[in-house]
């Protein structure tokens, strides 16, 4: 495995940026809300910016400014500082700083000069930390997690690596935006509404309750690539040993999230996540010593069925199948022109609940991709053919969303099941291979016939190819 170019690198960080400069300057409340103002006006608020006190409120948008930065600070450091000697590396380490607080203040500035906006010391604090920490973050990546990476593929352990992430980011993400108690007064408010905040069912209180259950079931989906892990990395430990490590995980997430303010404990949580991850286990389990591509062909017969009744998931869980809808003109007079702009959606909620949304959107409409690409594998415009059938499937369900009483539609939704969807075509044929791996490792058999297959001397069922006339 090796590293992009510094150009594909660099490309990707302009592209990162301009998303940073597209959600600072157009993207907000109203919409995008040019105020005029000249030059020197703008010049001299940005001279006045300050620190200003931090109320606990505000601590998630500032834990967040510094999130987005990271990637970038990443990015910067990747391009400029490759190289295998230390001094072209701190040499690049420096140049990415600058670049980056460079874009902040210029960022800032901007924003100042397309009022109305808050700009603060404390914001631009926060983003040049999350720089110093992409930056770091790269530098520990290239140092230490790149070279074990590239071992494990080698050894073919590819499957254990690319599991062991997914899980570090899912730990991540089960803690956003990260805005743990700060002082014991915090912790004491924190500890008088355990109770209430432990017997909740399923999260998501207040919030329809198709979004409910989906959000739980997104929740029992997460945890089921951990139990597979649990399963690799313990492929000669008992079942004990893989279920205990897969409950102490879940816990300690779960007393983490009481450090969180904006994390809600759940001991319901401890139960589906639980599910979640025995499920990994059972599957991983029973894939031990199985053809894999056999099983792939006959469930790819099953596709054609599959994909309605899928659908059909999509529109309920969406909360669609309901007798309640608003006349055309009512939905006209409810749409504003700002719900079209990109990413709007995400903007008016809390970071938390726009990352929760964004991933649950690509997560509903993957399944698309692994499908078409089931039941055609070969076919060079499968990712195409699998977005737009994303997107248009997504695209019904905002429109049903937009006639119905109380919904608001989200239009950014069709391009990310769109990207989803390909995604997921393009990734799968890499990821059955590690599966089918994984699969051999335990039967030296199947690991004979799919040698023999891979040389054509079987086909896909296992029966021999007939000799060439």
């Amino acid at each position: 495995m090796t590293l992009p170019g510094r150009g594909k690198l660099a490309t990707l960080g302009v592209l990162y940026g301009l998303a940073i400069l597209y959600s600072s300057l157009v993207l907000g409340p109203f919409g995008f809300h040019y105020v005029p103002i000249t030059l020197s006006a703008a010049w001299q608020k940005f001279l006045e910016i300050r620190f200003i006190g931090e109320p606990v409120d505000q601590r998630p948008d500032t834990i967040a400014n510094m999130l987005i930065l990271i990637p970038l600070g990443f990015l910067a450091q990747a391009a400029l500082g490759q190289g295998g000697r230390r001094i072209l590396r701190a040499l690049g380490a420096v140049s990415a700083f600058v670049v980056c607080v460079l874009y902040i203040l210029a960022v800032k500035f901007a924003q100042l000069y397309f009022p109305p906006r808050t700009v603060t010391l404390n914001y631009v604090t926060a983003q040049t930390v999350g720089v110093v920490l992409g930056i770091g973050l790269f530098w520990i990546f290239q140092a230490r997690i790149y070279p074990v990476l590239n071992r494990k593929i080698a050894a073919g352990e590819g499957l254990a690596a690319l599991l062991l992430l997914y899980t570090a980011w899912l730990v991540v993400y089960f803690l956003l935006p990260l805005d743990f108690t700060a002082n014991v007064t915090e912790l004491g408010e924190r500890l008088r509404a355990l109770p209430a905040m432990l017997v909740a069912p399923m999260p998501g209180a207040g919030r329809p309750l198709g979004v409910r259950l989906l959000t739980t079931l997104a929740d029992i989906v997460a945890t089921v690539p951990v139990g597979m892990l649990l399963s690799v990395v313990g492929r000669r430990r008992s079942l004990q040993w893989k279920l205990s490590g897969g409950l102490g995980l879940v816990v300690v997430v779960e007393l983490a999230s009481l450090f969180v303010i904006d994390a809600s404990p759940l001991a319901a949580a401890i139960v589906y996540r639980m599910a979640g991850i025995i499920a990994g286990v059972a599957i991983m389990e029973w894939i031990k010593g199985r053809d894999l591509r056999r099983r792939r062909y006959y469930l790819s017969k099953y596709v054609p069925i599959a994909l309605p009744i899928y659908a059909v998931f999509v529109l309920l869980i969406n909360g669609l199948f309901t007798s309640q809808w608003l006349t055309l003109d009512q939905a006209m007079d409810l749409l504003e022109a700002r719900q079209f702009l990109p990413f709007w959606n995400h903007y008016i909620v809390s970071k938390s609940q726009a990352s929760a949304s964004l991933v649950a959107t690509a997560a509903l409409f993957a399944p698309i991709g692994v499908m078409i690409w089931a039941r055609r594998s070969d076919w060079l415009g499968g990712a195409a053919f699998a977005g737009i059938l994303a997107a248009g499937l997504s695209l019904m369900v905002e429109l049903g969303r937009w006639l119905k009483p109380g919904m608001r539609p989200d239009f950014t939704d069709p391009f990310i099941a769109a990207a989803a969807a390909a995604i997921a075509f393009r990734g799968m044929p890499t990821l059955w291979q590690m599966f089918e791996r994984e699969a051999t490792l335990s039967s030296p058999i199947d690991a004979h016939v799919a040698a023999l297959r891979d040389n054509g001397a079987l086909d896909p069922l296992g029966a021999p190819m007939a000799p060439n006339a």
